[in-house]
């Protein structure tokens, strides 16, 4: 016997619980599914010494939000935990935990859903997917050529430089998290090499304020899909930030005067030989450039609002020069003394359990701010679902608001 719930939510992160207390404000029944525990990704994808890149002043959800004496802090992944925690105590939201969701079809028999899980089957007139923006780890498939000697793992399977074998670590990807972990690597005694990917430099601060603040004055945060395609197709994401030790920046160049080998775009693997492209200084024009257009942005938001803000006093170490005249195209694991590869290359997703005709060629979702052409499906949390922050935790009450109202 299926049990008859009006609306399922996939998902018990910060996405599925803002779905659930918008829901529960005008006392509509629902039900949240969570696979294993609330906000399991922050306590098992996350390596240990991770820090939100937003202070805590920006931390909030629906009706609830930071409430400590650091709010320009930011926040570790185990009190990001109990946040999540402390929110749905907050309003006691219908969780089931441990319950893993197995398909998700169309009623054979008119609308709604089945949904077959490990526990029960269920039928819902109303699902919301919010399973979040990192399904499934994206490793490139040049992984499968490196020799078997080599430890290979994904950045959401890092925690700490304990956890590798002794020796040196290729980090392929330099986003937020591929900086963050070559960052803790090399300040552990390893030896790092980089490979850079394309991603728009930030810094922590800039004229007196954090860099999130500037985001969320500018608008930043609120860039539409369409609005951010030009910046971040040239670019790449940005975001490119710690939150470790008070916040700082990732800079390519300290990395490098620090003793980190700045590599190009991994183009093949033979054995142990890693063969590299000589994009390194093509790399540096494009960070820089991107860069420069924060600058512009926040200068000229300084100007039109008459705001008292200090000069600008952000710099970088000289590099050396042979890093991009000389690049290195070609690397001997085995002579250089490298373990491990840590791929913090990002996620794709993966929706595969769900027989629901809403995907594209790819298993993209097709939806206009989360509403999909199939009545009653929904999806929340998505990168971009509708705007920047729609990922972000402070982000997803404006998309979950909208879908509650959107719900037959």
């Amino acid at each position: 016997m299926s049990e008859q719930i009006e609306t399922i939510i996939i998902g018990g992160g910060q996405s599925g619980l803002a779905m659930s207390y918008c829901l529960t404000q005008p006392g509509r029944e629902h039900l949240i599914l969570e696979r294993a525990r609330l906000a399991e990704k922050w306590r098992s994808e996350r390596w240990d010494s991770l820090t939100l890149l937003t202070p805590n002043w920006l931390t909030r959800l629906p009706g609830f939000e930071y409430q400590g004496d650091d709010p320009d802090g930011f926040m570790p992944k185990d009190d990001v935990v109990t946040f999540i925690e402390d929110y749905a105590a907050s309003f006691t939201p219908p969780l089931r935990c441990g319950t893993t969701v197995e398909s998700l079809k169309q009623h054979p028999e008119g609308t709604g859903f089945v949904l077959t899980t490990s526990e029960a089957t269920f039928e819902a007139p109303n699902v919301v997917i919010a399973t979040g923006a990192f399904q499934k780890p994206k490793i490139l498939p040049v992984s499968a050529g490196f020799p078997r000697s080599i430890f290979q793992l994904h950045s959401s399977r890092y925690k700490n430089p304990d956890q590798l074998p002794p020796g040196g670590v290729l980090v392929v990807g330099s986003g937020s998290s591929g900086c963050q972990i070559a960052e803790e690597l090399n300040e552990s005694g390893r030896q790092v090499y980089l490979s850079l990917g394309r991603s728009q430099r930030s810094t922590r601060r800039y004229r007196g304020k954090d860099s999130s603040w500037w985001r969320y004055m500018t608008g930043e945060f609120d860039l539409t899909p369409d609005m951010a395609t030009s910046q971040w197709s040239k670019y790449g994401p940005g975001g490119q930030l710690t939150g470790v030790r008070g916040g700082h920046d990732l800079d390519y160049r300290k990395f490098a005067a620090d003793g980190v080998v700045l590599l190009g775009h991994l183009q093949g693997v033979e054995g142990p030989k890693l063969h590299l492209a000589p994009d390194v200084g093509e790399t540096l024009k494009l960070w820089d450039e991107s860069f420069e257009m924060m600058r512009q942005r926040v200068d000229r938001y300084i100007r039109e609002t008459g705001m008292d803000a200090p000069p600008d006093d952000t710099h970088s170490p000289e590099l050396d020069p042979r890093v991009i005249e000389e690049p290195i195209v070609e690397l001997d694991l085995d002579e250089r003394g490298v373990t491990t590869v840590i791929w913090a290359t990002g996620f794709v997703s993966d929706f595969s359990w769900a027989q629901v005709p809403v995907f594209d060629g790819a298993g993209r979702p097709m939806h206009q701010r989360g509403v999909t052409a199939c009545p009653g499906l929904y999806f929340l949390g998505l990168r971009f679902l509708y705007k920047w922050k729609s990922s972000f935790i402070f982000g997803v009450g404006d998309d979950a608001q909208y879908l509650a109202e959107q719900l037959g």
